[in-house]
């Protein structure tokens, strides 16, 4: 008995030594491929770095950050954001040699907010992370891509993370403009799985058993 267990954890800890090395190799490829396409070095400092670098320069710095959702069905939230913090240089994530920087806009998603100023919105994006823009820049996300070559006037509700009810509720919070065309972009890879945990949340569930239900988010930023 004592030769099997010594073997099993010796033949993890080999498999973990594999993964390490493995990961490594990847990460060194990542960094010669970036490198060739831009001159520019890989950047390998964690969030807190990037963040302590930016808020020396910017006076509103902020995570992407997602507030944890209440899966247990016998506890009630007061209060489920739905966004980032407003007005705010969101640091999001790095998957590609660089970490995506964006200005958040009043509600805080991935907008410039001048875009609230519009009379007539072509399109409404809701989605999770490909809407949100993660781990790229403007104007390589799917809004600035619509705004600056199909001169459209977009706003992007997406956020990372988000799952179809979630979706559903922004939808609810931030629908007021006169909008032509509404984008739901389902990811099939989560997004049923998300709606599942979703369903036990009794706030997000207020959402569709109440079609007057809202939580008054856009006057809520400050909390």
């Amino acid at each position: 008995l004592l030769i099997i267990i010594s073997s099993g954890y010796f033949s993890l800890y080999l498999f973990e030594i594999f993964l390490v090395y493995k990961d490594f190799k990847f990460l060194n490829k990542k960094k010669i491929i970036f490198n060739q396409n831009t001159n520019n070095d890989f950047d390998t400092r964690d969030i807190f770095e990037v963040f302590l670098d930016l808020n020396k320069k910017h006076q509103n710095v902020s995570f992407f950050y997602r507030h944890p959702i209440n899966y247990d069905e016998n506890i009630k939230n007061d209060f489920v954001p739905l966004s980032g913090r407003a007005n705010s240089k969101t640091i999001h994530c790095n998957e590609n040699g660089y970490y995506s920087i964006y200005d958040s806009d009043r509600f805080g998603f991935n907008n410039p907010d001048d875009e609230w100023k519009s009379d007539e919105i072509e399109y409404l994006l809701l989605g999770d992370s490909f809407i949100h823009g993660a781990c790229v820049n403007r104007p390589n996300d799917v809004a600035s891509n619509l705004r600056d070559n199909f001169n459209l006037n977009v706003i992007n509700l997406g956020y990372s993370s988000n799952g179809p009810l979630i979706e559903y509720a922004t939808l609810k919070e931030y629908f007021n403009l006169n909008f032509e065309n509404i984008v739901w972009v389902f990811f099939e890879g989560n997004d049923i799985l998300d709606f599942q945990f979703e369903r036990k949340n009794l706030m997000l569930n207020r959402y569709l058993e109440d079609s007057d239900f809202n939580q008054n988010l856009k006057n809520k930023q400050n909390k």
